[in-house]
């Protein structure tokens, strides 16, 4: 079984992120190392999700209660390396992955492949904690065939490790500063503003500038808050709200200069995708982040 790694679209290739390690055929479970796995029979470009353990640890986690995704209960922070080990991931009989076992299959891996670690820890991590993390990944930034970004939506936590290691690519999602008012979004950016964002800088309590105006301000801002950047993470959600306000989002990054712009994510079962696919790939789209990568691109034909 070979697996699609991007979309040819209008001329350009547009890469297809696999999301949490998903193929889209439902064959395993996310984030796991048979998800890896599986994917790796195609896939340039990858995504999974890190936390850390009780004890200094990294696993392959989304959520930071355990039994949102696993079989066991309470905080990620409870458990060691050992004791995680002793879990199923809900509704499989494997276990949850820890980063070191991601990485030892990753290092064996011969093709060209990107490799974006996406830490969801949102407190401050201390240096110590985060220097794990990168002595973790320091294998696979050593495989000459392999590119690794570290993202996360806490670009104070981008920031400490790029003071300790200036050379790391970072990808930063600025969700928590500018989105979409989208039903999932039980976190900041706490209100919506005058504008219409969910959004909770000053310059929106009132709406005293044209949308263009404060839309290209604030993404102007957010792309200098960790620099540089390799890439950006923007909602679907708030791509589309923003288009049809007459903004591109997308645009106003790339004039930023050399910023790969990804857009998350697109599910090839919701009832609109093929249209918003096309009307994000319009705007500029560089990467699009998917849980179906398998049967994404058959949305276009």
């Amino acid at each position: 079984m070979s697996l699609p790694s991007a979309i040819t679209y209008r001329g350009r290739t547009v890469l297809l992120k696999y999301h949490k390690l998903q193929s889209g055929y439902s064959l395993c479970p996310p984030n796991s190392l048979s998800a890896l796995r599986e994917i790796l029979q195609g896939a340039r470009a990858i995504e999974f999700d890190v936390r850390l353990l009780g004890d200094g640890t990294y696993a392959l986690l989304h959520e930071e209660r355990l039994e949102a995704e696993t079989t066991g209960r309470g905080s990620a922070r409870s458990l060691t390396a050992d004791s995680l080990k002793s879990l199923r991931l809900r509704g499989w009989d494997e276990p949850p992955a820890l980063l070191r076992e991601i990485v030892e299959v990753l290092r064996g891996h011969d093709s060209p492949l990107k490799v974006q670690v996406d830490l969801k820890e949102l407190l401050p991590l201390s240096r110590s904690e985060l220097m794990v993390l990168l002595r973790e990944l320091e294998p696979l930034r050593e495989a000459g065939q392999l590119t690794v970004v570290v993202s996360s939506m806490a670009d104070w936590n981008l920031r400490t490790l790029r003071r300790l290691d200036p050379t790391l690519p970072v990808g930063f999602d600025i969700a928590l500063h500018l989105d979409a008012p989208v039903e999932d979004a039980a976190r900041l950016p706490v209100r919506v503003n005058a504008y219409g964002y969910l959004d909770d800088h000053p310059l929106g309590f009132r709406r005293v500038l044209p949308v263009s105006d404060y839309l290209q301000d604030r993404l102007e801002t957010l792309l200098r808050v960790v620099d540089p950047l390799q890439e950006v993470y923007l909602r679907k959600e708030f791509v589309l709200q923003a288009l049809g306000e007459g903004v591109n989002p997308i645009e106003v990054v790339h004039r930023y200069g050399g910023i790969l712009v990804d857009v998350w994510t697109f599910h090839a079962t919701d009832p609109q995708m093929a249209q918003e696919l096309v009307t994000v790939l319009d705007a500029g789209a560089d990467q699009v982040t998917t849980g179906t990568p398998a049967t994404l691109p058959d949305l276009l034909t």
